[in-house]
């Protein structure tokens, strides 16, 4: 039934509105048009004795006027409610992703962000949010190119200082990311190089006690050799 009844929706003024979204305003404008057809067939088919042609003529072009008239306001308004919905639904949207970036669920706010700029693509501060973002995550490059991205808008402008500051923000922690591997790695190598100290250590350990045992061995064959001696020599 609704396929069937959208289409016609927009042949009269208001329907289209009051058939999508419940209006009261665009219910007016299409009560407001019902009645002027009523009073336009009523006046054509009643009194149509009284009526000169010239008369029913100006009723039929009052009607179409009429008709004309309302159906633009209705058009007007409905697009003022639509685009107030828009603005709604994007500040409902960014204000889930401020939650999600203050509870630290990264992946949840990157969509809320992302499904902002799928609707607007040119909506600046979804950019320069999602920018921070990316910075927060150490997802630098998709950083810088966001950055990019919303240097070139128009609205640009008014985004100098936070664009400036974004940019800076993003060198010191490149330069700290870079610092914090270059420690980790020299880390590893000190670590490394113990180990291969401690299993030298090891070895030369494992040397000395058997050299001992190899020098014992050999006093107590001397030993013996010479208790034999001494008993054949008895």
């Amino acid at each position: 039934m609704k396929f069937i009844v959208a289409p016609f929706s927009f042949l009269w003024p208001g329907f289209n509105g009051v058939f999508r979204y419940g209006l009261w305003s665009q219910l007016a404008i299409a009560l407001v048009f019902g009645a002027l057809c009523q009073a336009t067939l009523a006046l054509d088919f009643l009194w149509c004795d009284f009526l000169s042609q010239f008369v029913k003529n100006s009723l039929h072009v009052g009607l179409f006027v009429s008709w004309v008239f309302l159906s633009v306001i209705a058009s007007v308004r409905l697009k003022q409610y639509e685009k107030m919905r828009r603005s709604d639904s994007r500040g409902e949207a960014f204000l889930e992703a401020q939650t999600h970036y203050l509870r630290g669920n990264w992946f949840e706010t990157e969509c809320c962000l992302k499904k902002i700029l799928k609707k607007n693509p040119l909506d600046a501060d979804a950019i320069l949010f999602l920018a921070t973002l990316y910075r927060h995550v150490k997802r630098f490059p998709e950083a810088k190119r966001m950055l990019t991205a919303l240097e070139k808008l128009d609205a640009s402008f008014r985004w100098r200082y936070e664009i400036a500051l974004e940019k800076k923000f993003l060198r010191e922690d490149i330069e700290n990311d870079r610092e914090e591997s270059e420690t980790d790695f020299a880390s590893d190598d000190l670590q490394s190089v113990e180990a291969s100290d401690g299993g030298s250590s090891t070895g030369s350990s494992e040397r000395e006690i058997l050299r001992g045992c190899f020098e014992s061995s050999q006093e107590n064959d001397e030993s013996r050799l010479n208790r034999s001696k001494a008993l054949k020599v008895g």
